[in-house]
C-alpha cells in the first residue's frame, strides 16, 4: 500500500517532563519558528517549523512512568535519533561549544565527499539529533 501522504514533511513528537529547559533548546537556541501550541485531553503540544516537518514538545499532566532514555542508538533500540541538514556546520559546532549543551559526537568531515560533515548532539532531554551539512 502506498501512503497517500497529506503534507511533504514529518511530525516528530518529543515527549518531556523538561518543558522549560526543552524550549530554551529548541525555540532559543535552535531558533525553531515556534507555530503554536495545542491542548488534548491529558496534555498539550508546542509545535516548531523544521523545514518541512514540524518538531513537537509534548507534555501529559500525569508524567510518563519511564522517563527520556538518553545515549542516541547505543543506548536502547527504536527512534534514538533524527537528522537535520544545515548549512555552516562548521560556525553550528563553534555555537555547540560555546554553549551549555552537549555534543556527543564531535563535528567530522566525510572523507569521501569533502567540504560536507557531521555531527551528534543531544538536547537536554538527552535526545541525540545528527547534523550533517556543508562545512
Amino acid at each position: 500500500m502506498k501512503l497517500d501522504l497529506l503534507s511533504p514533511g514529518i511530525e516528530i513528537g518529543l515527549v518531556t517532563t523538561n518543558l522549560e529547559a526543552m524550549v530554551e533548546f529548541y525555540e532559543e537556541f535552535l531558533e525553531l519558528e515556534f507555530q503554536g501550541e495545542i491542548e488534548f485531553p491529558g496534555g498539550s503540544q508546542r509545535r516548531y517549523t523544521l523545514g518541512g516537518s514540524v518538531l513537537k514538545l509534548v507534555t501529559y499532566k500525569a508524567p510518563p512512568p519511564v522517563p527520556a532514555t538518553p545515549g542516541g542508538g547505543r543506548a536502547a533500540a527504536g527512534v534514538r535519533y533524527f537528522t537535520i541538514g544545515v548549512k555552516d556546520l562548521t560556525g553550528l559546532s563553534k555555537a555547540f561549544a560555546e554553549s551549555l549543551y552537549e555534543v556527543v559526537e564531535p563535528l567530522t568531515e566525510f572523507e569521501p565527499v569533502p567540504g560536507m560533515g557531521w555531527m551528534f548532539v543531544a538536547d537536554p532531554d538527552g535526545n541525540w539529533i545528527e547534523l550533517f551539512g556543508t562545512l
